[in-house]
């Protein structure tokens, strides 16, 4: 059988609504810690490994290690993908497909896959994100185990044509669509709302008979991080700086 993104993105779906709803999870906010002891798991904090998380089976039990970090979503992240990685061989027994033997970049976008839904699960995530009109601010003091940066492109979900923009002290580090189509460089329109967030540490907007254009400062004391989201409700190709 060959699976398509869309498969893929569906399996992750299915997998990961059985696993949420088998732990009690219906609605709100998800705690990898919680989650992985519900589902037996050990979680054992190490300072010595090298990587954020690792995954090992001893017998019947499953334990993770953690490398601790002083930053909560992280540590949230690292377990959610050991999870995600404990859980991957069900995403191929749903597509009917043989787990890779070697190659281990496709298990881990597997466990990507998996570690996001299990953080912000679709069908009550993208629900909130809808009443919430996508302010990320909002959604970040619901879904508070989940880094601004993994919602933000877990907006790219809903039924929508959108950008997401991560600017780094400065600098573009990473931009990406909600179509297969990646968008060009930055607007002229995102790089002036940008500005006056990153100059003024507050939450920008800025509209066009085209686009919407929204932008949130993640500053720390001494790092600068913005987010923007920009929706279109045209085709990327008829915008330019979005083909």
């Amino acid at each position: 059988m060959h699976a398509n993104v869309d498969d893929w993105n569906r399996a992750a779906e299915h997998v990961c609504q059985d696993v949420l709803s088998a732990c009690g999870y219906e609605a709100g906010v998800v705690d990898a810690l919680q989650l992985a002891r519900k589902l037996g798991y050990s979680v054992i904090f190490d300072e010595l490994q090298a990587t954020r998380g690792r995954l090992k089976r001893i017998g019947h039990k499953t334990s993770i290690f953690l490398k601790p970090d002083t930053r909560p979503e992280r540590i949230q992240w690292a377990l959610s993908h050991e999870i995600g990685e404990s859980l991957a061989y069900r995403v191929f027994q749903t597509l009917e497909l043989a787990p890779p033997s070697e190659s281990m970049g496709l298990r881990e976008q597997v466990a990507n896959l998996l570690a996001t839904r299990l953080l912000l699960p679709s069908r009550d995530f993208l629900s909130t994100a809808l009443h919430c009109h996508s302010d990320i601010q909002a959604l970040k003091r619901i879904y508070w185990t989940a880094s601004h940066e993994l919602i933000a492109l877990r907006l790219l979900d809903l039924p929508r044509r959108a950008c997401v923009t991560i600017v780094d002290q400065g600098r573009v580090t990473k931009r990406r669509a909600s179509t297969p189509s990646q968008p060009g460089p930055w607007t002229t329109l995102e790089q002036n709302c940008w500005q006056e967030t990153h100059r003024g540490a507050r939450f920008q907007e800025s509209c066009s008979e085209q686009v919407h254009i929204r932008c949130w400062p993640i500053h720390e004391p001494h790092w600068k991080r913005e987010i923007l989201l920009t929706t279109l409700p045209l085709s990327w190709e008829t915008e330019p700086g979005y083909d």
